[in-house]
């Protein structure tokens, strides 16, 4: 039966050390790490800061990715800077 390796990272460096288990399958790999995604869920998302990502791999016995799962937390608004923005009263009109 084939190895598995479920590698966690948290932005550009790996955060544990990866989980060996041996599988029937990718596809059984694949249920698992689903399901620790969905254990760790709460966790993950209060560990995500503004532009940062969470990811677990999937890898084979040979380290060829499988299977990845990310959840990534960025901002899709442009900042606001005091050029750009509008004086508190007109806005508070326009509302």
């Amino acid at each position: 039966m084939p190895r598995f390796l479920f590698q966690v990272q948290q932005g550009k460096v790996p955060g544990t050390p990866a989980i060996e288990d041996v599988l029937s399958d990718s596809y059984t790999a694949r249920k698992i790490a689903l399901g620790m995604c969905a254990d760790l869920a709460k966790d993950i998302v209060a560990g995500l800061t503004e532009d940062s990502e969470w990811r677990l791999d999937v890898l084979d016995e040979y380290g060829k990715p499988v299977f990845r799962i990310r959840l990534l937390a960025e901002s899709l608004e442009a900042p606001v800077t005091e050029s750009v923005a509008l004086p508190l009263k007109r806005r508070e009109a326009l509302c």
